[in-house]
């Protein structure tokens, strides 16, 4: 079944470079079949969590769909998502070909190196910019580090500081999920100006963490942290300026400049390594894709919920009762990022409550720019993976570093999270008002 997932997956690839090039309007339906099939075959294979959350979306879909004679908005939903099996395969080589470069071998090396007892912040920083590519992929790149035999408060300690180091990631980086859903619902938000702000808020959440969550907070470490990665910090960047760049200069969203603009600039990275087998990447890519099932599955229920739910939404009265509060944009912030937050608490994962954020704030007027209100939405959802027990992010890190998933929601990470959440709403609203 893998197989036939990869396959479908990958027909789905190249049919959505062929739209974002020469427009078929056929091809759509085509793919809407092709992803339904994906979706049926991925289900009996996935967590009981993956299954509880996708039914429960295609349940309330349909109930919408019922209730007020939206069916149409079903076939509207599964077309918008799926764009999103090409822009993950592409993440996936994306993927394979860092882990082929020699930068990721050297900062691997950097680790290994730290001194234990000042490993808090080079762990901080490495995950943070390593994740940007290997995402979840992270853990497995720094959970060996440690070694089979490190004491189990020991790892447990080490894997909730990577995941404040992936946790500000989604801040900024265009190779996350969050950025790909966000921009389908504002995509006339330039990227330079999310990864912009993006960055600078990241780097806010990083020195909070050094400053008053690590075991032994000092600039020393993080100073030598940043030196020892500014070598892959060069084709992180130079990544994310191709996506920049093609938005830019075509026009395109950001999911369609990255699934596009990145491929061979991928390619071309692997031939340059030794022994670089660009043939060899593009199999374990689509070996990859086939494992892709539980982001895929959940996306797409998420995505026909969402767009059943902003049909549905002018006939509910929500909307009405809504803009009469006239909330203030302070509000607005502080209840994005706090609702995302509370639902990770609850285990509920970020594509559920930042699609219904989403829809709901848009068809609202809140009083914020578009930009701080998707760097609201980009701020909730990676806060929440830190603590959100339905998060990838705590799921692969539990895995790899065994430690339960449980005594991963600590409450160093809980308080850095509402912390941090604090803040940073205090920046946004006061960045808003200088904007508007």
């Amino acid at each position: 079944m893998s197989r036939l997932l990869s396959i479908i997956a990958g027909i789905l690839w190249a049919l959505t470079v062929i739209q974002i090039l020469v427009p078929f309007p056929n091809v759509t339906l085509i793919m809407v079949g092709l992803l339904t099939c994906y979706v049926l075959g991925a289900i009996p294979r996935l967590s009981w969590y993956a299954q509880v959350v996708c039914g429960v979306l295609v349940v309330a879909a349909v109930t919408l769909a019922w209730s007020f004679s939206e069916w149409s908005a079903l076939l509207t939903g599964i077309a918008k998502a799926a764009i999103f099996p090409a822009f993950l395969s592409t993440i996936v080589l994306l993927r394979e070909a860092a882990d082929r470069r020699p930068e990721v071998i050297r900062a691997r090396t950097m680790f290994i190196h730290l001194d234990p007892t000042k490993r808090d912040s080079g762990v901080l920083v490495g995950t943070h910019l390593i994740s940007a590519v290997l995402q979840v992929g992270v853990f497995a790149f720094l959970a060996p580090i440690l070694g089979r035999d490190a004491p189990a408060e020991e790892r447990r300690t080490m894997c909730a500081v990577a995941l404040r180091g992936t946790g500000t990631m989604p801040f900024w980086s265009p190779f996350i999920v969050g950025m790909a859903v966000a921009s389908q619902y504002l995509p006339m938000v330039p990227l330079w100006k999310i990864v912009t702000l993006g960055l600078s808020l990241a780097l806010v959440g990083l020195l909070i963490s050094i400053a008053m969550f690590d075991r032994k907070p000092g600039p020393t470490a993080f100073f030598n942290a940043l030196t020892a990665l500014v070598p892959i910090a060069f084709p992180i960047f130079a990544a994310a300026l191709i996506v920049i760049g093609t938005t830019t200069l075509t026009g395109l969203s950001t999911m369609e400049a990255l699934i596009i603009s990145l491929p061979v600039p991928c390619l071309l990275a692997v031939m340059q390594t030794p022994n670089g087998n660009p043939s060899q990447a593009l199999h374990q890519t689509m070996a990859g894709i086939g494992r892709l099932g539980p982001e895929v599955s959940i996306l797409a229920c998420a995505m026909m919920f969402g767009v059943i739910f902003d049909e549905s939404l002018p006939n509910m009265g929500f909307l009405e009762w809504l803009t009469a509060l006239e909330l203030p944009p302070v509000a607005v912030i502080f209840a994005v990022i706090l609702i995302m937050n509370i639902g990770g608490l609850f285990c509920i994962n970020a594509i559920v409550t930042g699609t219904l954020m989403l829809v709901i704030f848009t068809n609202v007027p809140t009083g914020l720019d578009d930009l701080i209100l998707m760097q609201t939405l980009l701020v909730g959802w990676g806060l929440c993976s830190v603590i959100s027990l339905g998060s990838l992010m705590i799921a692969t890190g539990a895995t790899m570093f065994r430690v339960p998933p449980t005594e991963l929601i600590t409450w160093i990470n809980i308080s850095y999270v509402f912390l941090t959440s604090l803040i940073m709403g205090m920046v946004l609203t006061g960045l808003n008002a200088l904007l508007t």
